[in-house]
């Protein structure tokens, strides 16, 4: 469908739909993967009584901004290679019925890319070095998921590298940014979080198969088939709660932050859409990224209320 002529529009027109093209592009709906990792981390801070509120800010808005970047890149190129169609569930439609041209999502990238860098200037001018590595390991791995030459999302790789930029890379490093220390329990913290980060993305790829296959690209749902995909998913989004368990067994988190298991109503859901969607009814996994989304949102709230109310009662 080729781009629509709005010089017919009211500037007030004009305006909101290109303000709409931006929201539908970024999306915010899917940052919840972002500010979560981070936040846990500098509660985690906090407990150690080394919070500083500036260097909180600056790496939750860096992460942010990053995957804005992120975000916008992959659209870019899930429409390039004929992923993203107009039929496609859930697909941004701001590119293909140009609403906005490639040029203007590239500029609206690297000016996340840029600000995130921004941000990252001044995180290492107070924490040095390592900060330097932490902030390129996110750079490049926002812009490489789907921009050459990496491309890591279309070589199945998708998974194990959302799950270490945005689990543990995101909450160790978020705590070392505000604290100037590693910990780890901040590791611990991350592998539940960094589990249902990846669940979203392996959702997303085992209800894209078919679109997927089409456009020639390997996911990880692709080459094992939908049968191991669904144990993935399930595998996945269990495991959060299974290493979340652990740990605390392990006296590795304090017990509140089983609060976590409040969750459990959503979890039931998940299952039960993807044993559905595993016998055949697509239908039913049809939302399953933005469900598992919300999924991730209230573990990780939970998890986060867990861990500052186990410090307040200290």
């Amino acid at each position: 469908m080729g781009a629509f002529d709005d010089r017919a529009l009211t500037s007030g027109a004009r305006a909101r739909r290109r303000v709409g093209a931006w929201y539908e592009i970024v999306p915010p709906s899917s940052f919840t993967s972002s500010p979560g990792p981070v936040a846990a981390a500098c509660v985690l801070a906090a407990v150690a009584s080394r919070f500083h509120w500036g260097l909180f800010l600056a790496a939750l808005f860096g992460a942010l901004f990053l995957h804005i970047g992120t975000n916008v890149v992959n659209e870019i190129y899930d429409v390039r290679k004929g992923i993203d169609t107009i039929t496609s569930p859930r697909a941004s439609h701001a590119l293909l019925k140009g609403r906005l041209s490639e040029r203007e999502a590239f500029v609206v990238a690297l000016t996340a890319f840029v600000a995130a860098t921004g941000l990252g200037v001044w995180l290492i001018v107070e924490r040095g070095w390592p900060v330097l590595l932490l902030g390129l390991a996110g750079l490049i791995g926002g812009a490489g998921y789907t921009m050459p030459p990496l491309q890591y999302k279309f070589r199945a790789l998708g998974l194990p590298l959302v799950f270490l930029l945005m689990g543990p890379l995101m909450v160790v490093g978020g705590y070392f940014v505000v604290t100037g220390a590693w910990s780890w329990r901040a590791v611990v913290l991350s592998l539940p979080v960094g589990l249902l980060v990846a669940a979203i993305l392996h959702g997303n790829e085992w209800r894209d198969i078919s679109d997927d296959a089409r456009a020639g690209i390997d996911t990880f749902s692709i080459k094992a088939g939908r049968r191991a995909a669904h144990v993935g998913y399930v595998s996945l989004v269990v495991g959060a709660y299974v290493v979340l368990s652990m740990a605390v067994a392990a006296k590795a988190l304090p017990p509140l932050t089983l609060l976590a298991m409040l969750s459990l109503p959503l979890l039931v859901r998940q299952i039960r859409s993807s044993e559905l969607g595993a016998s055949g009814q697509q239908r039913a996994i049809a939302m399953i990224d933005l469900q598992t989304a919300q999924l991730h949102a209230l573990f990780g709230g939970l998890l986060i209320l867990g861990v500052a109310l186990a410090a307040a009662a200290k």
